[in-house]
């Protein structure tokens, strides 16, 4: 008995151990974060204290030194989007940058640890020619050319600005230094797109300036050998030209497609047969060495030491490209070798870097950088390929989460199509499959699972989903959220010319059998018209996917821009795959996929052309199926702000948005019934004003009718050029953040009244966040009558608002969702000091009273208002992070109705669970478990021992009686 009581226990407690363990993982952890530089524009490997460094100056403003061993960054510079990085150079041991914003800047940078070892701020009037900069180095003296007419002298060991030099011209754009007489030569294109060369001696006094007229070229295309300039023309022909002199003389060369300077009189030219012959360029050309491969290429030039190399790289549609290495000093080549680019996942490469070193043994090795279509970074030691970094994602132009099917195991169609399946198919089927779920259950030690089947299957709290980016340039990441790890990847930005990603459109969700599609919408050059493709994408493996209806392709090209796309409710009935609208113009429309359901239709579609950011203008449509059948679109209202205000931002809705409750039951358990209008759209626009600088209206818009909600405004409201207005919606609730320019500046403040003082008092400079809440009624327990809402009744919500200073200038805004709407929703917003702050709902509540909380506001855990946001470490989501650059946060509810998947991007890529209401529906660290398990064990042990010692009692009673009455028979 006890052995058999033993092994109950035993396999008890290994079931206990079994559930203790699903508690690991807690809500409300960082999941992952991935640091990026950007698609790098410049690129060069420099000697660093001895050591070769890769410096990489990238599209998103960002100045990186990335590691040569490890797909790492050593150390990275993200400049404000209002200071736009024009250049950077090489001195010595140190970076050199260029930048512009309200003034010009240049700073020197420690090249080994990218500390700012001094800042030169010159002050501008205007932004005018900011792209015409150059940096010159010579001999410790930078001359950097900043806005195409104006040369800055500064002196590196001494730390000093030495002069600044006003050019006649404000479209120089380059920078040369001739040693020999000590002079600066810069070049431009005048409006006449005629050549314009001035010489300056070192302390800027002019020496000559001349106009070349007889030459039609552009200034990437001119270089100078310390001598005199060499410049190729539009048509390919060659010249060169004395600085001194005003007419360039023609070499009579075959026609170059390409001309790259190597050093001094050595050139590389490209002929229209793709060959590269290394030339040598005096008064004639003299051909020196030719690369042996004539395929298309990239030239790279690199100086080691005294040996200055030049390498050419194949670009191929290949997943193989050829590099060969010439010895400028020698004229040979001294290498050749392959490198591996997967062309499906990276397309062409684009840019190439070459470094040279040399091991102990003395043997010369070479590195090769390589940026390729998609916006990717690759590292190689020659054919060997040391890192690569998926520098895309620095730019994705949409995000969704999509979830994973529950189980992997497809199930029979009877179970799933209910509906056309009779009851003893159904009955039949679902035993058989739950003898197959058992069996696999109990077989599962005896099968090897792959890591794939693991991945691609929701985890019981709903942590596991997908994570799909799409660029700009069309590259697709799949990545899983709780491992990071990346699922596939596919770049399509390569299939059609000028290829700019525009949205991801999901037009089948993750179910038990199916796999979820996903539509990526995009726009391309089709010889010269602007169109648009779609593709349907497999999101479990990446791939097109195939209908079952063969007339619908899963990669359509259609002739026109799309002003308008949104998702109907019709399904196509084999692949269950939703219908697309496209607005082609105001009274056009077309569908994808374009299948027989869509003339069911029976509801009209109610949606917008509204003008971009900087319009004034909302129009309202109406998409229906007409009395033939046919699909129309009917105008239905144009609402224009006055002219001179301009539309600043528009509210964002997350796509799921749930809604727990009907009302906000409050503190002395009425009911305020909460104004649920789907159709609602905040608006933002912003007008000049002399006395406040400008003034922000917001404007709540019912876009079906086009009604007029609500309008406030606010004095001093307005944007800069590092903040701007952001409103988010959920719910009944409308957030709007933006800065405000504070109040008017007055030259006697001593002598405005008490009145005017206390209003200016009132108007605070900095980040101001304004909330709504918006109810059916002032009156408690007051509910409209219909239980269905429609924008044709008349209902003029009751609107509260309550307005808040924040410390930190808010760059992006989001708020928390959850899957039932149960849990408090949480506003995050990233701020320009790269981190990430949660705003808890009970800060944000715009019924907070100014007096102290009464019991009932107590019991609806209202707070007294205060015109801050508290500032609380507790609050930052990126604890010491350094999350760079956020431009949008999208969030999707986990199983768990506590927790959120919160995921922010813009240069960098962070994801979290963020629980507001905290982790209700998990059992907390301090949760005594151990205790849970002895005391589930003993009450397990001690009802069975009970019920067996009552069962022993009872037998034993029974035979006792029995005994005494045979006793008492005997007797008798």
């Amino acid at each position: 008995m006890y052995k058999g009581l033993t092994t109950i226990i035993f396999t008890i407690l290994l079931v206990i151990n079994s559930s203790y363990a699903l508690y690991k993982d807690q809500a409300g952890v960082i999941d992952w974060y991935q640091a990026l530089v950007g698609t790098p524009k410049i690129s060069y490997f420099q000697k660093i204290i001895g050591r070769s460094n890769l410096i990489v100056a990238t599209e998103h403003n960002v100045i990186a030194n990335l590691n040569l061993r490890a797909s790492t960054i050593n150390w990275r510079h993200a400049f404000k989007d209002d200071d736009k990085l024009i250049t950077i150079a090489p001195l010595d041991n140190f970076i050199i940058s260029l930048s512009e914003s309200k003034s010009s800047n240049i700073r020197i940078w420690n090249g080994q640890n990218g500390y700012l070892v001094s800042e030169y701020i010159v002050e501008n009037v205007g932004n005018e020619n900011i792209e015409n900069g150059d940096l010159l180095v010579q001999n410790n003296v930078i001359y950097a050319l900043i806005h195409g007419n104006s040369i800055i002298k500064i002196n590196n060991v001494s730390r000093s600005q030495e002069g600044k030099f006003k050019l006649n011209n404000n479209n120089y754009s380059k920078l040369f230094y001739n040693k020999k007489t000590n002079e600066i030569i810069v070049i431009g294109k005048n409006n006449d797109d005629k050549l314009i060369v001035t010489v300056l001696e070192s302390n800027g006094k002019t020496v000559s300036e001349n106009v070349i007229s007889n030459v039609k070229f552009e200034t990437s295309d001119i270089f100078f050998t310390g001598e005199f300039l060499v410049i190729k023309d539009i048509n390919g022909i060659l010249y060169t030209l004395d600085p001194s002199s005003n007419s360039a003389r023609d070499l009579s060369s075959e026609n170059v497609n390409e001309l790259v300077h190597v050093k001094d009189n050595n050139f590389v030219i490209k002929t229209a047969d793709n060959k590269n012959t290394l030339v040598k360029i005096t008064n004639t050309i003299e051909k020196l060495t030719a690369f042996e491969n004539n395929d298309e290429g990239i030239i790279s030039v690199f100086t080691n030491d005294n040996d200055t190399f030049i390498s050419k790289t194949t670009v191929t549609k290949k997943d193989i490209s050829v590099v060969e290495v010439i010895n400028v000093n020698t004229g040979k080549i001294t290498k050749a070798f392959e490198i591996k680019n997967d062309y499906s996942n990276y397309g062409e490469i684009t840019n190439v870097s070459l470094d040279s070193y040399r091991k102990k043994d003395g043997t010369l090795l070479y590195r090769i950088f390589t940026t390729t279509q998609d916006g990717s970074i690759h590292l190689y030691k020659e054919n060997n390929l040391v890192w690569d970094r998926e520098e895309s994602l620095s730019d994705v132009a949409d995000l969704k989460f999509i979830a994973l099917p529950e189980i992997s195991k497809d199930i029979p169609e009877a179970i799933i199509d209910s509906a056309n399946s009779g009851i003893l198919a159904q009955v039949s089927s679902r035993i058989q499959y739950q003898l197959s779920f058992l069996k696999d259950i109990f077989g599962k030690n005896q099968t090897t699972k792959t890591s794939d089947d693991d991945i691609l299957k929701r985890d019981i709290y709903g942590f596991r989903q997908i994570l799909l980016f799409f660029t700009k340039k069309g590259k697709f990441v799949c990545m899983e959220t709780l491992t990071k790890k990346t699922l596939w990847t596919r770049f399509i930005g390569k299939d059609v010319q000028g290829f700019e990603g525009i949205k991801l459109t999901n037009i089948r969700s993750s179910a038990v059998q199916y796999p979820p599609i996903i539509a990526a919408i995009a726009s391309f050059n089709d010889n010269g018209k602007e169109s648009t493709i779609i593709y349907s994408i497999n999101v479990i493996n990446g791939e097109n996917y195939s209908y079952a209806d063969k007339t619908i392709k899963s990669v359509v090209k259609f002739p026109f821009k799309i002003l308008q796309t949104f998702r109907l409710s019709v399904e196509e009935k084999e692949d269950k795959t939703r219908v697309i609208a496209l607005i082609k113009s105001e009274n056009e429309v077309e569908f994808y996929p374009n299948i027989p359901e869509i003339k069911e239709i029976e509801k009209p579609i109610y949606f917008n052309l509204n003008d971009k950011i900087g319009g004034n203008t909302l129009r309202g449509y109406k998409l229906y199926i007409n009395d033939e059948k046919k699909p129309q679109i009917d105008f239905l209202y144009s609402k224009t702000f006055p002219t001179n205000e301009k539309i600043v931002a528009y509210g964002f809705k997350e796509p799921i948005d749930n809604v727990a409750s009907l009302g906000k039951v409050l503190g002395n358990r009425n009911v305020l019934y909460k104004y649920l209008n789907p159709n609602i759209l905040a608006v933002a626009t912003i007008k000049p004003n002399e006395e406040y600088t400008s003034i922000l209206s917001l404007y709540f818009i019912d876009t079906v009718k086009g009604s007029l909600i609500h309008h406030s405004y606010y004095e001093g409201g307005g944007e800069t050029s590092i903040m701007k207005p952001k409103i988010i919606q959920f719910e009944n609730i409308v957030v709007c953040a933006f800065w405000n320019h504070g109040a008017p500046l007055v030259d006697d403040f001593e002598q405005l009244d008490k009145k005017t003082k206390k209003l200016r008092k009132d108007i605070k400079k900095g980040t101001q966040i304004v909330a709504f809440e918006l109810y059916e009624s002032e009156i408690e327990n007051q509910k409209y009558p219909s239980q269905e809402f429609s924008s044709f009744d008349f209902i003029q919500p009751y609107i509260v608002s309550k307005s808040y200073i924040f410390d930190s200038i808010i760059t992006s805004i989001g708020v928390t969702t959850t899957r039932n709407s149960i849990a408090n929703r949480e506003v995050i917003v990233g701020l320009d000091n790269n981190e990430m702050y949660g705003i808890p709902s009970i800060f944000l509540n715009a019924r907070r009273k100014t007096h102290p909380p009464t019991n009932d506001d107590r019991q609806e855990a209202l707070i007294q208002y205060h015109p801050s946001i508290p500032n609380s470490p507790k609050f930052i989501m990126t604890y010491s992070l350094p999350v760079t650059g956020v431009k949008s946060i999208i969030s999707n509810p986990a199983t768990l109705e506590s927790t959120s998947l919160v995921a922010a991007y813009g240069l960098d890529i962070f994801l979290t669970r963020r629980s507001p209401s905290n982790t209700f529906d998990v059992l907390s660290d301090s949760f005594n478990k151990p205790f849970l398990i002895i005391t589930m064990t003993t009450v397990f042990i001690a009802v069975i021992y009970t019920n067996r010692k009552i069962k022993n009692n009872e037998f034993r009673k029974v035979w006792k009686v029995k005994e005494k009455k045979e006793e008492d028979k005997k007797k008798n």
